[in-house]
């Protein structure tokens, strides 16, 4: 893209870093609120859910059930968001504003059910279920955003990918003793910095939504809410999430 496309796009430009450092910092956040506020539960992070549903089967059965809605609620879900992309992109109305704006929407929607509801006291309770599927909603959506849109970003929901690779950029930009071409080692470089970037927003994301649920509660949802919206409103009519 162009120096004058990035000035039109402005910071939110779907092929900016940017882009997928905030979208990191959302994902961790809302995960690190789910698992204060919702019985250990993973919305984003499904690899975490399957963990805490293998220990949980044996030590807390109840909220092992819990576990099972997320599961089916992202399984479900994602079918269904990938059937969407499928009818946008084939209609060509395919862009990520409106999807942030979805995304933001549900978060909006999870904020008032905890927020009616609460406080949340058994995993099993309908105000709990609701919660954490409106939730799973989001994240789902955010994930198939980033496989679908931002394919070209680093995973944004699951950093052991970004921390490989990083090291990789490392060793092959500043540690390798082998001789190779400046453009790759600049290349290596790049992507490094890229990765070590959104590892950086993931981690302030989770360390903001520890201390926002400390203060205020499920209120600290306000926060990935503002930056999604934020983000949507950046863009322009020719945003499509192609780099």
């Amino acid at each position: 893209m162009t120096g004058e496309g990035m000035s039109r796009q402005g910071l939110f430009d779907p092929a900016r870093p940017l882009t997928a450092m905030m979208l990191a910092f959302c994902a961790c956040y809302v995960d690190v609120v789910c698992v204060l506020g919702l019985f250990h539960t993973f919305t984003a992070f499904v690899t975490g859910t399957l963990v805490v549903l293998c220990t949980e089967i044996f030590t807390l059965p109840e909220d092992a059930k819990l576990k099972l809605v997320v599961l089916a609620t992202f399984f479900a879900a994602t079918l269904g968001w990938y059937e969407l992309i499928v009818r946008l992109k084939a209609a060509g109305h395919l862009r990520l504003a409106p999807l942030l704006v979805l995304e933001a929407a549900l978060l909006v929607v999870f904020l008032l059910v905890t927020v009616l509801a609460g406080p949340l006291e058994h995993p099993l309770a309908l105000a709990t279920i609701a919660a954490v599927m409106i939730s799973t909603l989001a994240m789902s959506l955010q994930n198939v955003i980033m496989s679908e849109l931002l394919n070209y970003h680093a995973p944004t929901t699951f950093m052991t990918g970004n921390t490989m690779r990083l090291i990789a950029g490392l060793v092959s930009g500043w540690l390798a003793t082998a001789p190779a071409a400046p453009e790759q080692v600049a290349d290596a470089r790049a992507r490094a910095i890229q990765h070590a970037q959104v590892i950086l927003a993931f981690v302030g994301g989770g360390l903001m939504a520890g201390f926002g649920m400390m203060q205020v509660g499920f209120y600290a949802l306000l926060l990935p809410v503002g930056i999604l919206l934020t983000m949507a409103a950046a863009q322009r009519p020719q945003s499509s999430g192609q780099g």
